[in-house]
């Protein structure tokens, strides 16, 4: 759980950041470096000056070189901090590509029972990566150098009192791996239960309508607030863990701070050491301590994201839909055949459909026929590869559909769903959706060559008419005739069509069924309908 080698996992993202990067880590070096003879001359200032010759001019030395110091440290840090900045943007937005992109390829059998919510939370955790390339986690890495310095220096200075700073050091580590085991436990169990929390904030949003319509508010609300109550308990446990583990790390600097002023005074007292180095070595002491406490709490820091590394990559490497499926289809459909399919969407459930049997062959236009749940829909989900037969086998130009990439495969295929879904944008944005090689003069065309122009000239804005959500903006009826353009215009040699005259008005239903009689398709055109009327120019029935 959260393990340091999930770190390496990065690599690939950071590999073109690699030289911003690089020149960070020097600057954060430099930076680090040029502060160690600060405490030094601080020490020097107080024995020489303040309680040695009192001289102005060695004053303003001392204090012009520290100023010189520590405006050179000033201007590369703020540079180095800088180049952090773009390093952490550019690799996490590199991430969420990344992860979206894997999620646009997960097989449907895992998106389809797996809450949105929950999905959207893990891509959420790729911010929280960004943390390890913050100035602050480089610095702590980096602070071994300068920690490394000054315990050579402190040798330098007073040997005793050096040896009693490198003995506390192994404390800080103790405490810390005291407290980062229940500290991690209780951060994965705090981000399990937000991304469930987005899994039902996003399910009511997304079924709102259907909420205020059925009273189910006070049933989602109590759902509501049992996810709320348990990710309030996690996050509660989770600052415990933190604060015992702060209170511990400062608990034991404070002890070991006033030990060595115990040692010091004792020192000055027999005149064996000076307040000025008294001064330089607590100076150095405090790096030290910081330096230990930034690499004992650093756990705490990178664990989380080592976790959300570990939680990210559980969905990159999950397995794609086109695992296995090697061939290419590169070829028109000409024909396509069920043998004995069956198919259930989980182990356990009944069979949506059993046995299925058809052919198909480029001419056919088809009616596929049956009652609504008798499976006419998942039927095309099957064929477009969106999940897998449970048996049987499914040909495409007598080739094992499993076999073929579904990239491949749905290039062939234009589809208009039962359930319309329209992106945001305009509607020649939404026609022209996935197919780049067609041009707005292409969709004109089409509409001229249907005979769809005073329907589309009806939309406010025409074909530049905004959609903002979904459908919001046009009718069901204009939601479907867009979507027909759609398919159409894709020259693809299946075409099916899903319900397309069931939930339309009639003028809608009208304009549909004359194109579909009239229109030359020269491939295959299947209708999904328990309807029947106005279908009769259909030249073959399959019946679920």
């Amino acid at each position: 759980m959260g393990s340091w080698k999930s770190l390496f996992k990065l690599r690939p993202f950071l590999r073109k950041y690699r030289l911003i990067f690089f020149a960070g880590v020097v600057g954060i070096l430099l930076s680090s470096l040029l502060t160690i003879p600060i405490p030094y001359l601080t020490g020097q200032l107080i024995d020489k000056v303040f309680l040695g010759n009192k001289s102005i001019h060695a004053l303003f030395l001392y204090i012009g070189i520290i100023a010189v110091l520590y405006l050179l440290d000033y201007g590369i840090s703020i540079g180095a901090q800088n180049l952090f900045v773009k390093v952490n943007n550019s690799v996490v937005n590199e991430l969420r590509y990344s992860v979206m992109s894997k999620v646009l390829d997960l097989p449907m059998s895992y998106l389809s029972r797996t809450e949105k919510g929950y999905v959207q939370a893990r891509i959420s955790e790729c911010g929280s990566v960004g943390s390890l390339f913050s100035p602050t986690i480089i610095s702590m890495f980096l602070s071994i150098i300068s920690a490394l310095f000054a315990v050579v220096t402190m040798f330098a200075i007073n040997y005793k009192l050096t040896l009693v700073v490198v003995i506390l050091t192994p404390l800080f580590f103790l405490s810390s791996k005291l407290s980062t085991k229940k500290f991690m436990k209780n951060t994965k169990a705090l981000m399990e239960s937000s991304a469930l929390l987005n899994g039902e904030c996003f399910e009511i949003m997304n079924g709102i309508e259907d909420i205020k319509v059925l009273g189910g508010k006070k049933q989602h609300l109590t759902a509501f607030r049992a996810k709320i109550t348990e990710l309030i308990n996690h996050s509660v446990k989770q600052s415990r863990s933190m604060i015992l583990f702060m209170g511990n790390i400062g608990l034991i600097n404070n002890a070991g701070t006033l030990l060595i002023l115990l040692i010091s005074g004792l020192l000055i007292l027999n005149g064996q050491f000076t307040v000025g180095l008294y001064t330089s070595f607590s100076l150095y002491s405090a790096k030290v301590f910081a330096s230990t406490q930034g690499i004992a709490s650093l756990s705490t820091s990178l664990k989380p994201v080592c976790l959300s590394i570990e939680r990210i990559y559980e969905l990159l490497d999950m397995k794609d839909e086109n695992d296995g499926r090697e061939k290419q289809l590169d070829s028109a459909i000409a024909s396509v055949d069920f043998q004995n399919v069956s198919f259930r969407y989980q182990e356990g459930l009944p069979d949506v459909f059993s046995t299925i049997s058809f052919h198909l062959e480029k001419g056919d236009r088809a009616l596929l026929q049956g009652d609504n749940g008798s499976g006419k829909t998942t039927l095309v989900k099957l064929l477009l590869g969106l999940y897998p037969s449970t048996s049987g086998i499914i040909l495409v130009n007598g080739e094992d559909a499993a076999a073929i990439n579904c990239d491949s495969l749905r290039k062939h295929i234009g589809i208009v769903s039962q359930s319309i879904f329209l992106f945001r944008g305009t509607v020649i944005n939404n026609i022209l959706y996935g197919q780049e090689e067609k041009k707005r003069q292409d969709v004109e065309n089409l509409i001229d060559n249907l005979g769809l122009q005073d329907y589309i000239s009806r939309l406010p804005k025409g074909l530049d008419t905004e959609i903002s959500q979904n459908t919001s903006g046009v009718s069901g009826g204009q939601a479907q005739i867009i979507a027909f353009i759609r398919a159409l215009l894709s020259g693809k040699e299946l075409i099916i069509l899903d319900e397309p005259i069931s939930n339309v008005d009639a003028e809608t239903r009208d304009l549909l069924l004359h194109i579909l009689k009239e229109r030359n398709f020269n491939g295959i055109l299947v209708v999904i309908s328990h309807q029947t009327e106005g279908l009769g120019f259909l030249n073959k029935v399959i019946k679920i």
